[in-house]
């Protein structure tokens, strides 16, 4: 068999291997995809100002009020529920808790707190279910404005304190379904912060979370399916491989004179232009022929112009570069080649 038929026929097998990989990669995806399980996971929080007795305001509460005046600040109510929905029964263990820190700062070095120390505002609580619903409420969490408060009042006869109060409601749980091999789970942390130090503060909470989603399963492979790929996978390399050789092989069978100018054309092709017809001299400009075709590239680096490819004949090849009047030149002749 004739050499470019075979490169033709390894090139056919190439290509039927390659469509067996991607039915392969295809048929691997189906399998792990197997039954998905989608969410919707929301949270939201919301506070009641209690008011300490005043005469600026009518009622004795504000409700979601983020600036407000800190000698009027009684106490904060704050709700907080969480919701984890699936479409399919889940085996789980939540724990939740709620934490404050309170952290002080000089207010000429915002750096690094003077104090920071921790409260536990609500114990860890642990709930145990078998639902596709997860949810937690916390209704009228009590925040005593007055009691932090007080701490920085005592911190104002040393300096001038720069302080807040960050109420975190920390959610997390595990859990299994019967369908889905892999574990679930989520945490889920929603902080409340209480600028404590100034005469009139501004509340910062996080916005809702409403998010949507889709968990994959994680099925596993058959074992012959692996012994497949790996015989696939051969036969690839082994193809690759002939491939290669009978290229090189049919690249060994032109002549040198050939595989010179093949090369210079290929790794220099974004310095050459090829021209139809032939190189010839005109009348009035200067030609200067130059020893070889890398130091032609040299003088391309320099005047910053095309090298223009010329196939005089079968047995010259001529390359040129033309500045102004002056043509730069070089020749590769078959005879210097393949004698």
């Amino acid at each position: 068999m004739k050499l470019k038929n075979k490169i033709i026929l390894y090139i056919i097998s190439l290509i039927l291997i390659l469509g067996i990989s991607i039915f392969e990669i295809l048929f691997a995806s189906r399998v792990l995809k197997g039954k998905d399980i989608t969410y919707t996971k929301t949270d939201n929080l919301s506070f009641i100002t209690y008011l300490k007795d005043n005469t600026h305001y009518e009622s004795k509460y504000l409700k979601n009020e983020y600036n407000l005046v800190a000698n009027l600040i009684d106490y904060f109510s704050v709700d907080y529920n969480y919701s984890y929905v699936l479409n399919e029964k889940v085996n789980y263990t939540l724990n939740y808790d709620i934490t404050a820190i309170l952290e002080v700062y000089d207010s000429d070095n915002a750096e690094k707190p003077i104090e920071k120390r921790e409260f536990v505002l609500k114990e860890k609580e642990t709930i145990k279910g078998n639902s596709q619903a997860i949810k937690i409420d916390i209704f009228n969490q009590k925040i005593e404005y007055a009691t932090y408060s007080k701490i920085i009042e005592e911190w104002k006869k040393e300096i001038s304190p720069n302080a807040s109060l960050k109420v975190s409601i920390n959610v997390d749980w595990k859990g299994k379904t019967k369908n889905l091999k892999k574990s679930l789970n989520d945490k889920c942390t929603t902080e409340f912060v209480i600028p404590i130090s100034k005469k009139t503060i501004d509340i910062k909470i996080p916005s809702s979370i409403n998010e949507k989603g889709t968990i994959t399963s994680n099925k596993k492979l058959p074992v012959w399916y692996f012994l497949i790929i790996i015989v696939t996978l051969m036969l690839l390399v082994v193809n690759i491989i002939f491939l290669v050789n009978s290229i090189s092989n049919l690249n060994k069978s032109k002549s040198r004179y050939e595989q010179k100018v093949n090369k210079i054309l290929r790794e220099f092709d974004r310095a050459i232009t090829e021209a139809k017809g032939k190189f010839t001299k005109v009348k009035g400009e200067n030609y200067i022929e130059v020893k070889s075709f890398m130091e032609l590239l040299d003088v391309h680096d320099n005047v910053n112009e095309p090298i223009i490819y010329y196939k005089n004949t079968d047995n010259l090849s001529v390359f040129v570069i033309k500045n102004g009047k002056d043509n730069y030149y070089s020749q590769i002749k078959r005879s210097d080649y393949d004698k």
